[in-house]
């Protein structure tokens, strides 16, 4: 499949991204420093496998795609949550809400392996291999190649269906010897997200590169 990208969400798309109860988001990133580094491109994709590619204009917020991360009714899915959440608002000055993070929630239930990557999830919900050569490509030029954009559409187009796998497992789980669900926890963990995120973007990350803290530590 040929892909494109696009300054903006267009109009008729983000019409249909808003009947949506989900909506899977990724990005790309000049690099991992906030505040210094910038968004150079934002994926989306529904459950139908409607994928838009969109690269924001260099100081410009993008209106469509404003509107849509900040839909109350369309819960943003996202794979490490903190790190897409916190550079669309540094770069683009969008504060996403709400969003959920399939890492976290792989974490709570799928406690019989240690890989969370999205790449893991994949090949275990689809049975596909994607390959990850892209990954640390130039994101910030002006004309990205096919295999870029397919390594980023692959970001969302699968998304979705491993957000709603993992609901399905929290579901048939039974309860913890604690007496709780795994779902009601993983509600709890994705309600402190937003919070993180906050504390990262204000300098409290002191380790693994600024995105973790020892805030809580003893």
């Amino acid at each position: 499949m040929t892909y494109v990208i696009t300054p903006d969400i267009p109009d008729k798309l983000l019409e249909s991204y808003l009947l949506e109860s989900e909506i899977a988001i990724d990005t790309e990133l000049h690099g991992l420093r906030l505040l210094r580094d910038e968004v150079c491109l934002v994926q989306i994709c529904d459950d139908k496998k409607n994928v838009c590619l969109i690269k924001p204009n260099k100081n410009q917020t993008p209106p469509n795609l404003k509107r849509l991360l900040t839909d109350l009714d369309v819960t943003k899915v996202f794979h490490f949550a903190i790190s897409d959440v916190a550079f669309i608002k540094t770069s683009l000055g969008i504060n996403v809400e709400p969003f959920c993070c399939t890492k976290v929630m792989s974490k709570l239930i799928r406690t019989y392996t240690r890989d969370h990557g999205l790449k893991d999830l994949i090949l275990e919900v689809h049975g596909k291999q994607i390959s990850k050569d892209q990954q640390q490509s130039n994101w910030d030029t002006s004309e990205l190649s096919q295999k870029q954009l397919e390594y980023a559409a692959n970001d969302v187009l699968y998304l979705i269906k491993i957000y709603k796998t993992l609901i399905e497992m929290m579901n048939n789980r039974a309860k913890l010897k604690s007496g709780v669900y795994v779902g009601d926890l993983n509600k709890k963990a994705q309600s402190v997200l937003p919070v993180i995120v906050d504390l990262l973007i204000h300098g409290y990350g002191d380790k693994d590169g600024g995105w973790e803290s020892s805030l809580f530590s003893h």
